[in-house]
């Protein structure tokens, strides 16, 4: 595996590293399940910061290229994207070489390709874009998010009637330029349509680090409930935070689609987390007794950042179609 980066690139380093390590997937240089050097050694080897390593692995993480496991490793999670990828490297290369052939340095050839691209590329306003999630209310917030960010045509589905109705999926994925997809659901996604015609990137909600810290603060015992608009959304949302808050306390979890579940979690915990979505019902079964948390959820700007930077690549449909 050869990767050589550019400090003289308007790249970034990370975004440098991610980028090689993608095309090394894509073109299947690197395999399926083949392991990557530790972030410690990656850093080592390329003179980086391990932090920016380690960054660089959790986005591909993210967008599905790698996979981490705990005391193991990095994996390649994917084979080849595109049987295309192989031709354009080709494409690529030949162009490089008959550039430098012509007496243009490295660095001259960088600038101008990078900034060439800029204005070749058709952007992101009026491509389609189909959200898949779990619930409609992060669905919703998404596809808001999408439109006024970017200027894509955005549309929803929920995850549930893919895997109920699989015709569905064939349908609603003709029609897009990209799928946008909870980074939780993506293997779903992938179940329901392993011959996906369009990529599809993985992005993640967050919840403000301030809970993390919060619930650090409860004293051992307190028991403490997690809801959002379903048990699906619920358990994927906190997973960290239940990771993060450790074994000291008494912790419950139920989404609003399991009413008596919910109920018994508002009856029996001191302290409640709920996200925006269902803070007001919740808060309003809770009664003044009750301390209930508000959970504000955001999207990582980094994953608008790269919805763009896919969707430049993306072909361009049929403008005929509707989502």
């Amino acid at each position: 595996m050869e990767i050589h980066l550019n400090r003289r690139s308007p790249l970034g380093l990370k975004d440098q590293l991610k980028g090689q390590i993608r095309i090394l997937v894509q073109t299947g240089e690197l395999a399926p399940g083949q392991a990557l050097p530790p972030a410690r050694e990656m850093a080592a080897l390329l003179n980086l910061n391990r932090n920016t390593v380690a960054a660089a692995y959790q986005d591909l993480g993210r967008e599905g290229v790698l996979r981490g496991e705990a005391g193991r490793g990095t994996f390649v999670a994917g084979g080849k994207m595109t049987g295309r990828t192989g031709n354009l490297k080709r494409i690529f290369d030949q162009a490089v070489a008959e550039a430098l052939d012509s007496g243009f340095s490295p660095e001259q050839i960088t600038d101008f390709m990078l900034n060439r691209a800029a204005t070749c590329f058709p952007g992101p306003a009026g491509r389609r874009v189909l959200v898949v999630e779990c619930n409609q209310e992060t669905l919703d917030d998404l596809t808001a998010t999408l439109r006024a960010e970017l200027g894509v045509e955005a549309a929803g589905v929920l995850i549930q009637a893919l895997e109920a109705q699989p015709g569905l999926a064939a349908e609603r994925l003709a029609r897009a330029d990209l799928v946008v997809c909870g980074f939780n659901h993506v293997q779903e996604l992938r179940r329901v349509a392993p011959d996906c015609p369009v990529e599809v990137v993985g992005v993640m909600y967050r919840s403000d680090v301030s809970i993390m810290n919060e619930l650090l603060r409860l004293p051992a015992g307190t028991r403490v409930g997690f809801t959002c608009a379903n048990q699906r959304s619920t358990e994927s949302l906190y997973k960290e935070v239940f990771l993060a808050s450790g074994s000291s306390l008494v912790k419950m979890w139920a989404g609003l689609d399991r009413p008596a579940e919910v109920q018994r979690l508002v009856d029996q915990c001191q302290v409640i987390f709920a996200t925006a979505y269902v803070f007001d019902r919740i808060s309003r079964m809770a009664g003044p007794g009750k301390r209930v948390v508000r959970v504000e959820l955001s999207l990582d700007p980094a994953n608008v950042k790269l919805i763009r930077e896919r969707l430049s690549l993306a072909p361009v449909m049929d403008r005929k179609r509707e989502v």
